[in-house]
């Protein structure tokens, strides 16, 4: 009778799992020690890049090496971050995995959708605009780094949503 009730109320929630970790962190909420060890070194590689290019930013991206410096810290801590979270993927039980497993694949997808229209838009800015024409692809370059945190944010979408069917 009692594990009725708490079926009953589980399914009333929609999830056991925390819904604002989902959408703030990617994670699951479960306070394992893999899941802080993620969230905290995630935060620290992404704190970097934000300061460095708060940095960057007050000095107009003048000297060339702060624009490259910032370039190859975003690609560190975005290759930082995705080893993190394959670190604290191995450490999830399979419903957990197979839920960030399955957003991951839906946000791939939803990044190449994004990604065409984008490049479409880029290069009808190109087409139509005449001061436009010599750098779409520099804008391109530049901001496909960054693009990542956006990616991040589908993919907790994603997972938020697949948390509900679970």
């Amino acid at each position: 009778m009692n594990v009725e009730h708490r079926e009953q109320l589980n399914v009333a929630e929609g999830s056991r799992w925390s819904a604002c970790e989902m959408l703030l962190w990617g994670a699951l909420g479960t306070k394992s020690n893999a899941e802080r060890r993620y969230k905290t070194r995630s935060a620290l590689a992404a704190s970097v890049v934000v300061c460095w290019g708060l940095i960057a930013f007050a000095m107009h991206l003048r000297p060339k090496i702060i624009t490259s410096t910032i370039v190859f810290l975003a690609a560190f801590s975005i290759s930082y971050i995705a080893w993190e979270l394959r670190r604290y993927l191995t450490q999830l039980d399979e419903l957990g995995r197979r839920m960030q497993l399955e957003a991951i694949a839906w946000t791939y997808v939803t990044g190449f959708v994004l990604a065409a229209w984008f490049g479409v838009l880029v290069m009808l800015m190109a087409l139509f605009s005449p001061s436009f024409k010599h750098w779409p692809f520099q804008l391109l370059l530049l901001a496909s780094p960054f693009l990542y945190f956006l990616l991040e944010l589908i993919r907790a979408g994603w997972l938020y949503y697949l948390s509900r069917r679970y």
